[in-house]
């Protein structure tokens, strides 16, 4: 009898932490502005630009259930302890969610953390997303400094995939990247463009 308990405890913690891990494995890092050029927060009162305000990061849900993110936190090396923000609420399924560099620093102020943003490095750098346990990584992505450049951003194309590529209709790269222009918030989707008016792409994240 003890031993067949013993089975179905066991049996129970493995489906758990199976569906568990499969639902954090829904929730990725997507889209990554490591070196704005721009005025990109939307959140920092001002339209002026700021290196360390105007950094974002993008998560995405590219599961078909909703996940609670509280207490889910980023940091910018693998090696770096120092949180740079905590997430809190629920992705629902194909949502995203970005934080800008001005909120990273608010949350850093408000929780006893060095204050310093994202803090991604435009030499390149490795974003973790990393579960409520504090230990468990969720998702990590690392770029280099071909990978990106002025507003230029470094995302999956399309949402949710395992390719990266650079996102640069707002700054041509060579060699070329998708020809998309960085999108907070938005699909990685949609033709390539030639030319994008700046002030109508700040407008529509509003």
């Amino acid at each position: 009898m003890k031993t067949m308990r013993l089975a179905v405890v066991l049996a129970l913690w493995l489906t758990v932490t199976v569906f568990a891990g499969s639902a954090r494995a829904q929730i990725v890092l997507n889209e990554l502005m490591p070196d704005p050029a721009s005025d990109w927060s939307p959140t920092d009162g001002n339209d002026e630009y700021g290196s360390l305000e105007d950094e974002w990061v993008e998560i995405f849900n590219a599961g078909s259930e909703a996940i609670d993110v509280t207490g889910w936190r980023l940091r910018d090396a693998v090696s770096d302890s120092s949180w740079r923000f905590g997430f809190d609420g629920v992705l629902e399924p194909c949502e995203f969610f970005v934080v800008y560099g001005n909120e990273a620093y608010q949350w850093e102020e408000q929780n006893g953390y060095a204050k310093n943003g994202l803090s991604m490095n435009n030499a390149g750098d490795t974003i973790t997303l990393v579960s409520a346990d504090l230990t468990t990584v969720v998702d990590l992505v690392t770029y280099t400094s071909q990978d990106v450049g002025d507003d230029q951003s470094w995302g999956r194309v399309p949402d949710g995939s395992p390719n990266w590529e650079c996102n640069d209709g707002l700054n041509p790269a060579n060699p070329p990247g998708s020809g998309l222009p960085p999108t907070p918030g938005e699909p990685n989707v949609g033709a390539p463009v030639e030319t994008v008016d700046w002030g109508q792409i700040k407008a529509f994240f509003r």
